[in-house]
């Protein structure tokens, strides 16, 4: 093994010494012995790790590196003897440098004996500036081919809409068969499911997409301006009225989309009821008919039978706006589609924030998993932006510190659940099921202070003395193999 800590060998069986290798700058080499230990350094690990090469050297690279997803590829190929080729690596130095490379790593055999592996070395760059470009190029490719569709008053077509689930993609299904006729159509779904982007999605598949797309929030405009405002308004008509052209009128030719239409009073909604019947409407205070040719979207954000009962909508109205009706469902029932929808966020909020994260980690997406979403894909948004605002410049992986605290609290009761609640959820007994919990926590952190009693009621938060006692109480025995 000596030999092999003095040098590595070429194809061509001639031996570079180690001090040559080491240095090299535009590459990094790193080679361990059979027993992890580090046996060279280059110059390029150095600038990436921020570290000197005698800080290293001698040292197992287990104590001094924290890998934050996986094994050490060194570790790997020591093991397998396999080579393991341009593999991503994100790992913390010990000088506090998170490095982000791609690595390639390869078995030195031992001369004396070709089937032992007496070292490994590890070839790597470091691709936090190529990942900043790419998704930055990315970016500018998103800006230009929305910018094609922008000038229309959209944003959204079907190709944006992100998911595989049966639901969503039935939806999605219905939306283009409506996209092909006129007829109006309503979406429903909770707040935050998409139901915006899927009307724009139905314009832009619609024989109007060279035309306007007009959308208007129903409950964000004051009851008194809302019919002015879709209608327009003749000079005189009331104190300061002047000439304006309505929403209606606007959306000529093209698409006016109504979004939380339960919103509406019902007054209201029995003209807009009358232009979906004669396709006409005067303007407020005028007496001239308009010809409204336009095609109707409409949503709302609740069961649209429930807002016919609370006497929301209006029941002869709901019979014309839903021609055609889609349902989008909620967020926590298509949950396969959570990670694919983080990973588009991903791509098209941190380039634009000057971020670089590109990936989930395992444990940021159990996380995401758990979570019911009840704000659906608005939060969900909300929650992945919330963490490339935490990120640093050189992070490419989304880990559970960089979420929202909320959602990491709410997993981490559901594993004290499953640790200590689950086995007696069927005891309706309050004092059995605290003993056992009791009982449970105890146990464990005595086999965790390999039964120190003062570490452990230190870490109960009891005296040692009352340790002691509920030890005796639970019948806790003296030896470990003996606690369970």
């Amino acid at each position: 093994m000596n030999s092999e800590k003095e040098a590595i060998m070429t194809t061509s069986q001639t031996f570079f010494p180690i001090q040559d290798v080491e240095r090299i700058e535009d590459v990094c080499i790193h080679v361990v012995d059979s027993d992890g230990k580090i046996v060279c350094y280059s110059k390029g690990c150095e600038l990436i790790e921020n570290m000197k090469r005698e800080d290293v050297i001698g040292k197992n690279m287990s104590d001094i590196y924290d890998y934050l997803e996986n094994e050490s590829m060194e570790s790997l190929v020591l093991k397998t003897g396999e080579k393991v080729q341009d593999v991503h690596v994100k790992y913390t130095s010990p000088s506090g440098k998170v490095a982000d490379v791609i690595s390639s790593t390869y078995p030195i055999f031992s001369r004396k004996d070709p089937k032992k592996v007496s070292a490994a070395i590890c070839i790597y760059r470091d691709i936090s500036a190529y990942i900043h470009m790419s998704s930055t190029i990315k970016k500018l490719q998103n800006d230009l081919n929305t910018q094609q569709i922008k000038n229309n008053g959209t944003q959204f077509s079907f190709k944006d809409i992100i998911g595989t689930s049966p639901n969503l993609l039935e939806c999605i299904h219905h939306a283009k068969i409506a996209a092909q006729n006129a007829a109006p159509i309503l979406i429903a779904g909770p707040t935050g499911t998409g139901k915006e982007v899927f009307a724009q999605s139905i314009h832009n598949a619609s024989a109007q997409v060279n035309k306007p797309f007009v959308a208007i929030n129903c409950c964000a405009i004051p009851e008194h301006l809302l019919e002015s405002s879709l209608f327009g308004t003749v000079k005189g008509s009331f104190t300061g009225a002047i000439d304006t052209i309505g929403l209606l009128e606007a959306a000529e030719g093209g698409t006016i989309f109504l979004d939380e239409i339960n919103s509406m009073n019902l007054e209201l909604q029995s003209k807009l009821l009358r232009v979906l019947e004669t396709g006409k409407y005067r303007k407020v205070g005028g007496h001239k008919e308009i010809t409204a040719n336009i095609r109707l979207l409409s949503a709302l954000n609740q069961d649209p039978l429930k807002a016919i009962e609370e006497n929301r909508l209006r029941a002869d109205l709901f019979y014309r706006l839903a021609v055609f009706s889609i349902h989008l469902p909620a967020l926590k029932d298509r949950k396969q589609d959570i990670i694919s929808l983080t990973r588009t966020f991903l791509t098209t909020e941190a380039a634009a924030m000057g971020k670089q994260l590109f990936t989930i980690s395992l444990s940021a997406q159990e996380i995401l998993l758990y979570h019911d979403w009840p704000g659906n894909i608005r939060e969900l948004k909300h929650a992945i932006t919330h963490a490339i605002y935490l990120s640093q410049y050189q992070d490419t992986i989304l880990t559970p510190d960089l979420l929202p605290s909320y959602l990491r609290k709410k997993i981490t009761d559901k594993k004290i659940y499953e640790k200590y609640l689950a086995a007696s959820s069927n005891d309706k007994n309050l004092k059995n099921t605290l003993n056992k919990i009791e009982k449970q926590m105890i146990i464990e952190v005595l086999q965790e202070n390999d039964r120190n009693i003062s570490k452990s009621a230190k870490e109960l938060g009891i005296s040692r003395q009352n340790l002691q006692y509920k030890i005796r109480l639970h019948g806790i025995k003296e030896s470990a193999d003996d606690v369970f």
